[in-house]
């Protein structure tokens, strides 16, 4: 970033505006003759961009070396575990205990706010399932699972999230029927049922991985969307047209993550430094975006 970069009067930072796009693409830096002024307190999206070019550059070249010399070395000791790396998440266990709303002055969450709350901090994965629970008072068990934990996971209690299931579902069938067909999985998600397994909710690269069927609307939408789906699910968002064709791109380009990520910042005009790795972190920064973190 040295390189690119000079320092100008009042702590603003001179730099070829494609070093700092998303930046630029949310209007929150000046331009002129193609450099853009950066002020320091957004020095963090140069830093990581230029990090990111670093790194996919020494990525490549790992991925050359690996293949020519130490893959067939070592293809029973190390090639496992370098194989398994994409597929594991590591960031923070929305599902334990303690690390739920309400915990370090989060704010807790009812079963009376849950809508408002669906509206302005759900991600677009718990958004669509929420919305089709309303509209067809039934899920499948996968739409199920996924939504149940990750209600779980922004803190609603056992008692609202009963009661929130119930109330959907007896709209198509008894109480009797609910009890004996769906009220013991509502527990067991929570971990008061069979082997009480705190159960934690899906990471997005679980949602990702899910293949949903017909009549199935659990997985990742930026993924399993076709791409008018996707442009009506996000201009339901109050999204501008280009903001939408941006990200439809970036889905269609198989990066669902940062589909996300933007569709995070067009909505609240803020980014997540990180990126999106978990629904749940989603919601977290939302809260926080609002000003209830």
């Amino acid at each position: 970033a040295n390189e690119t970069m000079s320092l100008g009067a009042g702590g603003f930072y001179s730099v070829p505006f494609e070093e700092v796009s998303d930046l630029v693409r949310g209007r929150r830096v000046f331009m002129s003759g193609g450099q853009a002024f950066v002020p320091r307190d957004q020095l963090a999206s140069l830093v990581v961009g230029a990090f990111r070019s670093r790194l996919s550059k020494a990525l490549v070249v790992a991925s050359r070396r690996w293949a020519q010399h130490v893959s067939g070395e070592e293809k029973d000791r190390l090639a496992p575990v370098i194989m398994s790396l994409s597929k594991r998440y590591l960031g923070r266990d929305y599902g334990k205990a303690g690390a739920v709303a309400g915990a370090g002055g989060e704010d807790v969450i009812t079963l009376k706010d849950l809508n408002s709350i669906a509206e302005k901090s759900f991600p677009l994965c718990a958004k669509n399932l929420f919305r089709k629970v309303k509209e067809d008072h039934h899920l499948r068990h996968e739409g199920r699972r996924q939504l149940g934990l990750y209600l779980k996971g922004i803190g609603l209690a056992l008692e609202d999230a009963m009661l929130f299931w119930k109330t959907e579902f007896m709209k198509k069938m008894t109480a009797e029927k609910f009890e004996k067909e769906h009220a013991y999985a509502v527990r067991h998600a929570y971990g008061k049922e069979g082997k009480r397994v705190d159960y934690t909710p899906h990471t997005c690269m679980k949602c990702i991985a899910a293949n949903p069927g017909p009549g199935e609307h659990h997985g990742c939408p930026f993924k399993t969307f076709g791409e008018d789906g996707l442009r009506a699910a996000l201009g339901g968002m109050s999204l501008s047209a280009r903001q939408v064709g941006d990200i439809v791109e970036k889905a269609k380009g198989q990066h669902y993550q940062l589909a996300c990520g933007m569709t995070f910042e067009a909505v609240h005009s803020v980014s997540i430094d990180s990126g999106v790795q978990h629904p749940n972190q989603y919601f977290q920064e939302s809260r926080k975006a609002l000003g209830f973190g």
